[in-house]
This record gives C-alpha cells, sequence and structure tokens, in this order.
C-alpha cells in the first residue's frame, strides 16, 4: 500500500486542490494530515471541508488550535496573528465542528504522527536544529515519527550507536535497525526555497519514503489574499518559498 502524509496547508485552496490530484496520479492507498489546516491563507471553509473528505486521519495544528480559540495568538507574529483574526471572523460553523474533531497524534502501525513534535504535543514546540532532534528522540518509542510545523522538509535517522545522522536525500528506505524523525514538508506555506507544495508517501511493500514536490497555481492563491486584504508579506513570500 501506498501512504501520503501532508499538512500545513494554511487555506491554501489552489495548492490543496495540486496535491489531492496528484494524490490520484501516485494512487495513493491511505491520506493522513499533519494539522493547520487554517492559518494565512483565503480559504480556510473549503480547505477543512476537502481535508475532511480525503484524510483517513486528522491532526490539530497550531493555528487550528488558535482559530477555534483554543489558545491566544500573543506568541503569533504580527502578520500570523492579523491573518488568524481574519480566520476566526470568517469560519463557518460546521467547519468548526469538523476542526474540533482534529487530534493531537495519531499512530500508524510503527508511526507516530504529530503537528509540531513528540514532545509536549500541545505546546506546539518547534524542532529547528539538530539539539531540538535529538531531544525530541526520547519522546516517541515508535520506530518513526513524523511531524510538519516548521514547513521544511528533513530526515533524520539514529543509528543503533544512538548517532543522529540527517539524510540528504528525498527518498530513504525504512532501516530495520534505526529510527527515523521526518518532517514533512508544507503543502501552502513551503520556506525551504522551494515554492512547490510537498507532502511525503511511504510505501508499506518496499518500505521508502518519499518527497513529492507539486506545481500549483500560487498567482491565483495571492490574486485571491489580496483582494481579501491579508498582509502583502504573506502574499509575496508564496513565490519564493520562504
Amino acid at each position: 500500500m501506498k501512504y501520503a502524509f501532508f499538512s500545513d496547508v494554511h487555506a491554501n485552496l489552489e495548492a490543496l486542490k495540486a496535491v489531492i490530484l496528484d494524490f490520484r496520479t501516485e494512487k495513493i492507498d491511505r491520506i493522513f494530515f499533519l494539522g493547520d489546516a487554517v492559518g494565512y491563507g483565503p480559504n480556510p471553509n473549503e480547505c477543512i471541508e476537502l481535508i475532511d473528505k480525503v484524510s483517513k486521519v486528522k491532526l490539530m495544528g497550531n493555528h487550528d488550535y488558535a482559530a477555534l480559540g483554543l489558545m491566544e495568538t500573543e506568541y503569533f507574529n504580527q502578520y500570523a496573528a492579523e491573518s488568524m483574526a481574519w480566520t476566526r471572523d470568517s469560519l463557518e460553523r460546521n467547519k468548526i465542528e469538523i476542526m474540533s474533531d482534529f487530534e493531537l497524534t495519531a499512530k500508524v502501525g510503527d508511526f507516530l504522527l504529530v503537528h509540531s513534535s513528540p514532545k509536549e504535543p500541545q505546546m506546539w514546540h518547534y524542532i529547528l536544529d539538530m539539539n531540538d532532534v535529538e531531544d525530541n528522540f526520547k519522546y516517541f518509542k515508535e520506530k518513526v515519527c513524523l511531524v510538519g510545523h516548521t514547513h521544511r522538509p528533513f530526515i533524520v535517522f539514529k543509528s543503533e550507536k544512538g548517532d543522529c545522522v540527517i539524510s540528504h536525500k528525498t527518498e530513504e528506505k525504512i532501516q530495520k535497525n534505526q529510527r527515523y524523525l521526518i518532517n514533512i514538508g508544507s503543502v501552502g506555506q513551503p520556506r525551504d526555497g522551494d515554492p512547490r507544495s510537498c507532502y511525503l508517501i511511504y510505501d508499506t511493500k518496499s518500505h521508502i519514503v518519499r518527497y513529492k514536490r507539486v506545481s500549483y497555481n500560487f498567482d491565483e492563491t495571492q490574486r485571491r489574499m489580496s483582494a481579501l486584504g491579508l498582509p502583502g508579506y504573506l502574499i509575496e513570500r508564496l513565490a519564493v518559498g520562504r
């Protein structure tokens, strides 16, 4: 079977539609969402509806949490806070109900799924460097932990000796004698210098994980954001993936 894991859509409908079409091209069997359906972008309601339709498992992200009023935005930057205020005012009641059922963590076989980090998932910690990576390996027992949140894909494996090593490949075979912490990237707000959407595919037969990049019409997303008066910084960054 082929699994698809995607995250950080951030109300970017054009990106989400492109990725869902790619799921069909890749003949994906099961789909899992790792959080942040909303925030930043112009189509929160449509994205929540689509995510609910296609995803087997749906996790809560910090922007989803904030949109539901479960946390304040004092720790958000000014652009995130401004877009969140608009998002809260724009959410339809039935979409709020859908998002309220999102989970903090989930298990799929020997995979742990979490939006931010296995360490205190509800605190929305960022995994930004190797010190963070090494610390977070202490907080899960599964063979593989998949995260999103930073919008920057990475694969780190921990050897039998306990060494953490970054892979610079776009695909890796899951080895029996290693454990993995993998960031699956972002669909709607890539920030690794590549504006294309990013998600992760796992083949249960070959045990290979691989990143898939998907081009989408970010000009249309930018046009919609501009028409709604969303922050210019958020609009501009879509074109450069930063």
